[in-house]
C-alpha cells in the first residue's frame, strides 16, 4: 500500500478562482486561444509536452473560470504567459480528496480513484486529433431500414448537424485550419474575402455558417451562465465539473468574433459524441439504440478487414432457445491459433460516475454484465455443438479462446482489476476496447497478418488484466514503425473535398 507520511494539503480551488479573476477575462480567453494553438503548432503530434507554458487541461478548466469570472473589468491586470504558467502550476497542485484523506495509510481503491478522475481529465488530450471525425462517414454513411433504426435518418443527421455528414465531415480540418492560423478565432465575415472563394465553391458560406452556429460557438453571456451553473458540493470536485465550452468551443465576443481558447474542443465537435448527446438531448432513448446498431455494424465492419489477413469474420448467428429467436455476439473472428468473440456496448459513463471507482463500478457494471453474459452465451452454444453455429471451428480444435468488448470512446481504467472484479471472471480471457483501440488493433493484426496483437491484448499484468497500449506497442517494436493506417479511416480522409490552393489544402 502506498504510505502517506503526513497530510497534504494542495491548491484550494476558491484560492485558484481568486487567481484566475485577477486577470482581465476576455484578455485572458485570447491568450489562451494564442498559446495553445501556438504550441499544437509547435509539436501537432504530441498534444502534451512538458515544457509548454501550460498544458491543455489546465487551459480548459482556466477558459472556464475565466468565463465564470465576469464580464470585462478593466481594472484587473492583463495577463501574461508568466501568469499562465503560474495558473498551470496552481491546476497541477489542486485539491484532490486522495490529498485530504485524514489517514496515515491510503488504500488502493483511494489511488484508483486518483487515476480515474486524473484520466478523465487529461487522456482525452492526447487522443488522435482526427480519428473521431474520419471515423463519421463510415459510421454514417449507410443505410437505416425502419424498423430495425427507429428515429436515424441521412434528414435527422443534417438537422442536428447543421448539414450532411459529408460536408459536416470535411468542415472539421476547415475550423481547426482557420482557428490555427488565426491564433485561436474565427470571424464569420471572412468568408466574403475574394481569397475564401474556392472554399465557397467546395462549401457555401450558409451552409458553413449553419455548422457554426449549430455545432460549434454560443455568446460569452449564455456560455457564462453555464460556467456559473452546476458546481459540485464539493470544492475539491469543482477541477472536473462540466465545462460549457466542449459544446461550444468558440465564445462569441459582442464585436462577433469568435474565440476558441482550447483547439481540441474544436475538433472535438466533430464526432460521434456530439452528434450522441445532440442526438439523444431530441429524441431521446431511440436514438441512442439506433447509433448503438451503427457500432454494432461498424465494428463488423472494421473486423471484415482481417478477412484478407489470416481471419475468417462472423457477424452476429441468430439460433433459437425454445420458440423465442436470438442472437449472438455482434462478431466472431476465426484464426488458425484462437477464436474472438466480439460483443458491442455503447457505453458512455455519465460525469459523476468519474470521480470514484465505486461509482465508476456501478456505471459500467449494468451494461458489462450483459456483455458478459452475451460473450459466456455465445461460447457455451458454440462449445456446447449448437447447430446454429456449425460454420465456425469446432472446439475440438483447441483454438485459444478470446473476448472483446467494444466501446465507443475510451473508457479509462475499464480493464483495471478493480473494475473488472465488478462483473465478475470471465472464462476466457478478455479486454475492454475503445473504436479508436479497435481500429489500431485491426491495422496491426491486417499489416501482420496475424493475431499475435489480439493475444498480447489479453497478456495480463499485475493490475490491468487486459492492455491495448502494451500489445500496440510491442506491435511497434516488432515492426520498428509506427502503428499502420487503418484502411477505411484512410479512405474517409482520402474523401476530403477541399480543392488545393497552391499546392496544399486550405489552412
Amino acid at each position: 500500500m502506498p504510505h502517506v507520511p503526513q497530510r497534504i494539503t494542495g491548491v484550494r480551488y476558491d484560492e485558484f478562482v481568486l487567481a484566475v479573476r485577477r486577470y482581465r477575462p476576455i484578455a485572458l480567453l485570447r491568450l489562451l486561444a494564442r498559446t495553445s494553438t501556438a504550441q499544437l503548432k509547435g509539436h501537432p503530434f504530441e498534444t502534451v509536452d512538458v515544457r509548454d507554458p501550460i498544458k491543455p487541461w489546465a487551459v480548459s478548466l482556466v477558459a472556464r473560470e475565466a468565463l465564470a469570472g465576469g464580464a470585462h473589468v478593466t481594472r484587473r491586470e492583463q495577463p501574461t504567459l508568466q501568469a499562465l504558467r503560474a495558473l498551470d502550476a496552481m491546476v497541477i497542485d489542486l485539491e484532490d480528496p486522495l490529498s485530504l484523506n485524514g489517514d496515515a495509510s491510503v488504500g488502493e481503491e483511494t489511488i484508483t480513484g486518483f487515476m480515474l478522475r486524473t484520466s478523465y481529465q487529461q487522456f482525452p488530450y492526447q487522443q488522435p486529433i482526427f480519428g473521431d471525425t474520419a471515423r463519421m462517414r463510415p459510421m454514417l454513411k449507410r443505410a437505416f431500414p425502419r424498423p430495425k433504426y427507429q428515429v436515424l435518418s441521412d434528414a435527422v443527421i443534417a438537422e442536428l448537424l447543421g448539414a450532411d455528414i459529408d460536408t459536416y465531415t470535411d468542415l472539421a480540418p476547415f475550423f481547426l485550419a482557420a482557428v490555427m492560423t488565426n491564433a485561436g478565432t474565427f470571424d464569420p465575415t471572412w468568408l466574403d474575402q475574394p481569397h475564401f472563394a474556392p472554399i465557397r465553391e467546395t462549401v457555401p458560406r450558409e451552409q458553413i455558417l449553419r455548422v457554426y452556429d449549430t455545432r460549434l460557438s454560443a455568446p460569452v453571456a449564455s456560455l457564462r451562465k453555464l460556467a456559473k451553473a452546476g458546481r459540485h458540493q464539493r470544492p475539491e470536485l469543482r477541477q472536473h465539473d462540466f465545462n460549457p465550452l466542449v459544446n461550444a468551443p468558440f465564445i462569441i465576443l459582442p464585436e462577433g468574433i469568435g474565440v476558441a481558447p482550447q483547439p481540441a474542443f474544436v475538433t472535438g465537435r466533430f464526432s460521434m459524441a456530439a452528434l450522441y448527446y445532440a442526438g439523444v438531448d431530441r429524441y431521446g432513448n431511440a436514438f441512442a439504440t439506433d447509433l448503438g446498431h451503427v457500432n454494432e455494424e461498424y465494428t463488423v465492419e472494421q473486423l471484415s478487414l482481417l478477412n484478407q489477413a489470416g481471419a475468417a469474420i462472423h457477424g452476429e448467428i441468430a439460433y433459437r432457445d425454445g420458440k423465442e429467436e436470438k442472437f449472438s455476439v455482434d462478431g466472431i473472428v476465426v484464426y488458425p491459433d484462437q477464436v474472438i468473440f466480439v460483443e458491442v456496448k455503447s457505453l458512455r459513463p455519465r460525469m459523476d460516475q468519474r470521480l470514484d471507482p465505486v461509482s465508476y463500478a456501478k456505471g459500467l457494471r449494468r451494461d458489462f454484465v450483459k456483455a458478459k453474459d452475451q460473450l459466456v452465451t455465445t461460447y457455451n452454444l458454440w462449445r456446447g455443438g449448437h447447430d446454429a453455429f456449425a460454420s465456425l471451428p469446432s472446439p475440438a480444435e483447441g483454438r485459444a479462446i478470446r473476448g472483446l468488448i467494444v466501446v465507443p470512446e475510451p473508457l479509462y481504467l475499464a480493464n483495471h482489476t478493480m473494475f473488472v472484479q465488478a462483473i465478475g471472471a470471465m472464462p476466457f480471457p478478455s479486454a475492454v476496447v475503445s473504436l479508436t483501440q479497435l481500429e489500431n488493433l485491426v491495422a496491426v493484426a491486417a499489416a501482420e497478418r496475424s493475431g499475435l496483437v489480439f493475444q498480447d491484448l489479453t497478456a495480463g499484468s499485475r493490475h490491468l488484466v487486459a492492455d491495448p497500449t502494451a500489445a500496440l506497442n510491442r506491435a511497434q517494436q516488432r515492426a520498428g514503425v509506427a502503428t499502420p493506417r487503418n484502411e477505411i479511416l484512410d479512405a474517409s480522409f482520402g474523401a476530403i473535398r477541399w480543392p488545393k490552393v497552391g499546392g496544399r489544402r486550405p489552412g
